[in-house]
């Protein structure tokens, strides 16, 4: 029993998590030093043109502000920071590999061999988001984050993706005022 409740618990934690964040700060930056920030133009291409995901955009850019604003960071016209956020969205397909208890019994010649298949067992989609800050003298990058995750119809909510976007800031070497 108490097996089952830790593999459960395990399985709960593990579905509410984002995979695969990732970051890399720039040794010889000091981004204490930075106090103004702006964000680069997006440039939207192929299936992401549509509006919804300009709406998701804008609210990555709000929750990144949020972020930058409580680490005592202001917007302004000739910043300090450039803020480039990507976004990826992919089409994947879920797979498994078949069993020798799925195929049809077979009795046949000498040397046969049964080989495993891969099969289909689904579609999702996977969002990856990075947010890479550059230095705007120098055009240098001195942080980034990325992070991946499978999306959901709840993921384009803003409360997902304010917690997707402090995932990424857990990471960020300045810490919240």
């Amino acid at each position: 029993m108490r097996i089952l409740t830790t593999l459960a618990l395990g399985a709960v934690l593990t579905s509410c998590s984002y995979s695969n964040v990732k970051s890399r700060t720039d040794d010889q930056a000091d981004l204490k030093a930075y106090k103004t920030y702006n964000f680069m133009d997006v440039e939207l291409q192929g299936a992401e043109r549509d509006s919804v995901t300009n709406t998701a955009m804008n609210e990555i850019k709000q929750a990144v502000a949020r972020e930058m604003n409580a680490r005592g960071y202001q917007t302004y016209g000739k910043p300090d920071l450039l803020i480039n956020i990507g976004l990826v969205i992919q089409e994947k397909t879920q797979t498994r590999q078949t069993d020798i208890r799925e195929a049809p019994r077979y009795i046949g010649q000498r040397r046969y061999s049964w080989k495993s298949e891969t099969v289909p067992v689904g579609q999702y989609k996977e969002g990856t988001l990075s947010v890479e800050l550059v230095d705007a003298q120098q055009n240098k990058m001195v942080w980034d984050a990325v992070g991946s995750t499978v999306l959901n119809k709840r993921s384009r909510q803003p409360e997902q993706i304010d917690k997707a976007v402090s995932k990424l800031f857990d990471k960020f070497p300045v810490p919240v005022k």
